[in-house]
């Protein structure tokens, strides 16, 4: 089995981080360290082909194979936070080994990220083709306009994207193979049913201006999970951690304090 990259950082109760899709461990890596190392201990995995982690071959198998990666780099008992695809991936975690997780943040994520009937909010199909059809003819150019899509709708988006696509200049490029098998995970995954049974603490955390995950997906919850915790990030985007750091951090250390009593060390 591939062994996926997992940096780790402090001391206290396991907190996991799953990053999304085209990014690595980097991307968020000083948010993390400046809001959560003092009293967690910081495990941040890397997706398949990201950063440093190997990627995963091709087979009709891809998502359990994902899973299996992942899931072998899980500390034996851990709060986990998954941003965009890594929160539909944690969401199947959870849902495979409730004993295993602690609690779920699905940070700028849903149930399922494309449209289908009886679920509006969520990207289109047609959209969703263009983008792997993009991707397969010019996968930097892609990356990029992935990567100011993200920010965009922030507060202060246009300053935000020139600093991120500064930054980006310097770090990896996710293997291609990755990319690809990341877009199919986005484009097949469907948490919904599987959300209804988890009895785990969950917390949805929203950027207010999410152009990937409409405002309005909010009032959806009620009927998925009446239980669920949901905080909006007012002024943010699909990247509230980079954008709002502060008021990201203080909303998902809340939740973990709110918690906590459901932690081991």
């Amino acid at each position: 089995m591939v062994t996926l990259n997992r940096e780790q950082f402090g001391k206290g109760p396991n907190l996991t981080f799953i990053h999304g899709w085209g990014a690595q461990n980097s991307i968020w890596k000083e948010w993390i360290l400046n809001y959560f190392s003092d009293d967690y201990c910081v495990h941040l995995i890397e997706l398949p082909g990201c950063g440093d982690s190997p990627a995963l071959p091709n087979s009709d198998q891809i998502q359990q194979a994902w899973l299996e990666a992942l899931q072998a780099a899980l500390p034996k008992s851990t709060h986990l936070v998954g941003w965009s695809l890594g929160g539909l991936l944690s969401q199947q975690l959870t849902a495979r080994n409730p004993q295993q997780i602690l609690s779920l943040t699905n940070l700028a994520s849903t149930p399922r990220f494309i449209q289908t009937e009886g679920w509006k909010w969520a990207v289109s199909p047609e959209l969703m083709n263009d983008f792997i059809q993009a991707l397969s003819r010019d996968t930097l150019a892609t990356l990029q306009h992935f990567w100011k899509l993200q920010i965009q709708g922030s507060d202060g988006a246009r300053q935000l994207i020139k600093l991120f696509m500064t930054q980006m200049k310097t770090r990896k490029i996710p293997h291609p193979r990755s990319l690809a098998q990341g877009l199919q995970l986005l484009k097949d995954m469907d948490n919904r049913d599987l959300l209804q049974q988890l009895e785990t603490p969950v917390l949805w955390l929203l950027g207010e201006n999410d152009p990937l995950i409409p405002q309005a997906f909010v009032s959806e919850f009620c009927t998925i999970q009446p239980n669920a915790e949901i905080s909006l990030i007012q002024g943010a985007a699909h990247m509230p951690f980079y954008s709002h750091p502060q008021e990201t951090a203080q909303a998902l250390r809340a939740f973990l304090q709110k918690h906590s009593h459901s932690t081991t060390v």
